[in-house]
């Protein structure tokens, strides 16, 4: 850690009485070197819910893509509002460590066309 990175988190300890104890503590021992950096996962059970243009940018590809997969069914987007659907962040993240085939579309029922 550089110095002036050191010197703002010891600002924060000294001053920021908002703090929860944890935290504090979490900071100290990452001003003192005890740790290399700060926990960040995200608590069991909560779900992070992302747009569809951030999806776009996570993938690296076009929002008429992510479009595309949620119709292939996969991609499930969460409905939060009538209108307004945002996107699983951990689905986005399994799909970004996999990766995607076309091949690999959900079976969908098309009619048969019939003969006249």
């Amino acid at each position: 850690m550089n110095t002036t990175s050191r010197a703002i988190l010891q600002t924060v300890l000294a001053t920021d009485t908002a703090l929860a104890l944890v935290e504090r503590n979490a900071i100290q021992q990452l001003v003192d070197g005890r740790i290399e950096e700060p926990a960040t996962r995200r608590p069991m059970g909560e779900r992070l819910l992302l747009t569809q243009k951030n999806v776009a940018t996570l993938l690296s590809v076009s929002r008429v893509t992510v479009w595309r997969l949620t119709k292939e069914s996969v991609l499930h987007p969460v409905e939060i509002m009538p209108g307004t659907w945002r996107y699983p962040l951990d689905e986005v993240e399994n799909l970004s460590r996999s990766g995607w085939k076309s091949d690999q579309r959900a079976p969908v029922d098309i009619p048969q066309r019939l003969s006249a």
